[in-house]
């Protein structure tokens, strides 16, 4: 019975030991950043949507002029509609329905292939981002970082969002 006291004793200090070991090694050094904020201030944000008013500036003239030529026959229709006749009005409402649709599918392009940019430009952001908090993380010994939005409470000095944004310019 002795021999089972011991064991049952010594079992416990290795089993209390191991505790206190993984409390010892749960004190890590963690960081957080706000994403949005870092992105926001980014220089090279506005480069971005001058790049990007540039690169689509073409298209969405051509869709401004279509939409004055709309525009411009449909005053012609109100204006001169008893001159054309019954079929001159069917044919110019027509010609404004075609056109319609031409604007409509150019518009819908033209969101479509700009959000998608949009996107491509954002994801180069965000890899910047990533190599500027691994390079803050390391150099000040951070052993978790997260992203602001997740957490519930964390002190201010912890905040690393302003040495991001100077370590991914």
């Amino acid at each position: 019975m002795n021999k089972v006291m011991k064991a049952a004793s010594i079992g416990l200090v290795v089993l209390s030991s191991a505790m206190f070991t993984n409390v010892a090694n749960a004190a890590q050094k963690v960081g957080y950043v706000n994403v949005a904020k870092i992105m926001q201030n980014m220089p090279q944000r506005e480069g971005i949507s001058i790049k990007l008013k540039a690169e689509f500036k073409d298209r969405i003239d051509a869709a401004r002029n279509l939409e004055a030529k709309i525009k411009e026959k449909e005053a012609t229709l109100q204006r001169n509609g008893e001159l054309l006749g019954a079929e001159g009005i069917v044919k110019l409402q027509r010609e404004i329905k075609s056109l319609r649709s031409d604007l409509k599918d150019d518009a819908d392009a033209i969101n479509e292939d700009t959000r998608r940019r949009q996107a491509e430009e954002q994801k180069k952001l965000m890899v910047l981002i990533q190599k500027g908090v691994t390079k803050v993380a390391e150099s000040e010994g951070y052993d978790m970082v997260v992203e602001a939005r997740s957490l519930m409470f964390a002190k201010p000095e912890d905040d690393l969002s302003s040495k991001v944004l100077k370590a991914a310019k």
